[in-house]
């Protein structure tokens, strides 16, 4: 909430004793790993998962997932799912 507020709390936080920097982040490879995850899911989902009532729901994003190439998964991704 605060840093929402404040658009200088993540440099405050660098003065607070046990700070830790966090990692530089290879983005570009984490959603090309949470594009494949999203595949193994849709292949679970067909196997096996899409029988179980709860998750039925998840048709859509299978579908989605089937009908999509790697290119345009990790576009979607990027734009946060719009």
């Amino acid at each position: 909430m605060v840093s929402s507020l404040d658009p200088n709390h993540h440099r405050q936080a660098e003065f607070l004793p046990g700070w830790l920097p966090l990692p530089i982040v290879d983005a570009d490879g984490a959603l090309a790993d949470l594009a494949l995850a999203l595949r193994e899911y849709a292949d679970d989902w067909e196997d096996r998962l899409g029988f179980a009532l709860n998750r039925s729901s998840n048709r859509g994003l299978v579908q989605l997932m089937k009908l999509s190439s790697d290119e345009q998964l990790v576009e979607l991704l990027e734009r946060g799912g719009e």
